[in-house]
């Protein structure tokens, strides 16, 4: 779903399943909202390829919502936003980032992290981490 013209609830809620015990609760540990301008400024300003001209909510997992955006120079990136139940607060996101970078080093091919941040005080107002998309590219195609 893109942003234009879509409920800004639907990016910030759980969309993809149901849950059969505490669905309620469930639902509100999923609920993570975030300033959409400011996020897209954010990715303009780490990836340096202009403004993103398409956001577009990818798919939630159990401990984050991963989005696609759109730079004007068809540049795409993903953006993923971690629940607000992962513990200890914010160890969770820096250490993806610390993980990704020391695959990395080692030679195993995995996304460039442009930005991240690990506390929610910031402009976005959420944790986030800012990556490189990699099209057709996953663990099932190797």
């Amino acid at each position: 779903m893109t942003v234009e013209g879509k409920p800004k609830g639907d990016l910030f809620s759980y969309s993809l399943g149901r849950f059969l015990y505490n669905e309620q609760m469930r639902l509100q540990e999923r609920y993570v909202e975030f300033d959409v301008a400011a996020l897209k400024d954010v990715v303009s300003t780490h990836t340096g390829r202009g403004n993103v001209v398409d956001f577009v909510k990818l798919s939630e997992g159990g401990f984050n919502r991963v989005f696609l955006l759109t730079l004007e120079d068809g540049f795409k990136t993903v953006v993923k936003i971690p629940y607000n139940f992962l513990v200890p607060k914010k160890y969770a996101t820096a250490s993806e980032v610390a993980t990704l970078a020391f695959l990395r080093q080692k030679g195993i091919p995995v996304p460039d992290v442009y930005g991240w941040s690990s506390t929610p005080d910031n402009a976005v107002g959420a944790e986030y981490i800012v990556m490189e998309f990699v099209a057709d590219m996953g663990l099932d195609t190797k």
